[in-house]
């Protein structure tokens, strides 16, 4: 069993570069949630209140042993570690990372692990047993490969990723460092190319391309990113992928972005810089997000989004046509509304 770690306020505090009030030897073993917050609260325990808003919502923090708070709200508090507001969300991330499991192995390489001997897996690199890497595979320095993830033939891992359970990286795909991938996600699967030659000659297009991953990326359980067709699906620095997300072949998604669980990326869609997918939003073949653009939630888009833009909104399936001829309508409406308003006070005042 994993030994529960423990630290006095005064030592969280030192790491955090913050200050501490009350009982500095008070130890610590952990963090509670503040929305699950019970009184009497957990003893040994620290809980996070950020904001006046937060305190008026959960007024019996104040009766808890320990809290990581501002210099605002400290006196509020018998034993605290204090903050900078402005620092208060970054300092509250750190400590989560002070208690976060971290699993040494007692070998790099489990013997129970197929590494091709044309694979080139660095001496750092650490490999689970189960875990499958062929031939020309390249995994960098530090790098993690949990059990039975499958590294297909000449993909590469650069430096300080990590690969978790039953993850496949497809062949030729390219992963950058300090990524992480979570269990089940498919990287590098044939996109969806077909051709039908009449009704019943039906012909796979062969998806020659791959998959190119930037660095500091992370990537949830479930995914599906596609290869492209002749080129490279390409996912830029630091964009964040929630559970059970999509990406059709040949997408280009740009720095910075995020894409929130079940979003379903048709092929070649194009999302710039800084721009937000919203959960289950769907984006039609070919579409540009602009860059800082939104698509809130569960929501559908087959026109371009303009930079800056946030938009919202799905339809009830009809025929084709009759859609698209509702679909002008209603682009126009605000300016129909306001001709109607106008006529209705013509109206009005002919009668008077």
């Amino acid at each position: 069993m994993n030994k529960e770690k423990s630290m006095t306020l005064k030592e969280i505090a030192d790491k955090l570069g913050a200050k501490v009030q009350g009982d500095q030897n008070y130890k610590i073993t952990g963090l509670r949630d503040l929305e699950r917050l019970q009184i009497p609260a957990s003893q040994h325990k620290l809980y996070f209140i950020e904001s006046k808003k937060m305190l008026k919502k959960h007024p019996e923090v104040v009766n808890c042993p320990a809290v990581l708070t501002t210099e605002e709200l400290a006196s509020n508090f018998k034993n605290a570690i204090i903050c900078e507001a402005k620092e208060s969300r970054l300092k509250f991330i750190e400590t989560l990372k002070l208690f976060e499991f971290q699993y040494s192995p007692t070998e790099k390489k489990s013997d129970r692990a197929y590494i091709h001997s044309a694979a080139d897996v660095h001496s750092s690199a650490i490999v689970y047993p189960g875990a499958v890497i062929l031939e020309g595979a390249k995994i960098g320095a530090n790098s993690v490969i949990f059990p039975c993830a499958v590294i297909e033939p000449f993909a590469e891992i650069g430096e300080n990723t990590v690969i978790h359970p039953n993850v496949v990286i497809g062949y030729k795909c390219i992963i950058g460092n300090h990524c992480r991938i979570f269990g089940g996600t498919v990287i590098g699967a044939d996109g969806f190319g077909f051709y039908d030659h009449g009704d019943d000659n039906r012909h796979k297009i062969p998806q020659i391309g791959n998959v190119v991953i930037s660095d500091n990326v992370e990537i949830g359980s479930g995914c599906t990113i596609d290869r492209a067709t002749i080129e490279s699906t390409f996912i830029g620095e630091h964009t964040k992928l929630d559970d059970q997300v999509h990406i059709g072949h040949n997408c280009q998604i740009g720095r910075y972005i995020y894409i929130a669980g079940s979003a379903v990326l048709a092929g070649s869609v194009k999302i710039e810089d800084y721009a937000i997918i919203a959960g289950q939003a769907t984006i039609a073949q070919g579409i540009t997000i602009h860059s800082k653009a939104v698509l809130l939630g569960m929501s559908a888009t087959q026109r371009d989004i303009e930079a800056g833009a946030i938009y919202f909104g799905a339809v009830q399936a009809m025929p084709v046509k009759q859609m698209h001829r509702s679909t002008s309508h209603f682009m126009n409406l605000p300016e129909i509304v306001e001709r109607l308003e106008k006529l209705e006070q013509k109206l009005l005042s002919t009668d008077e």
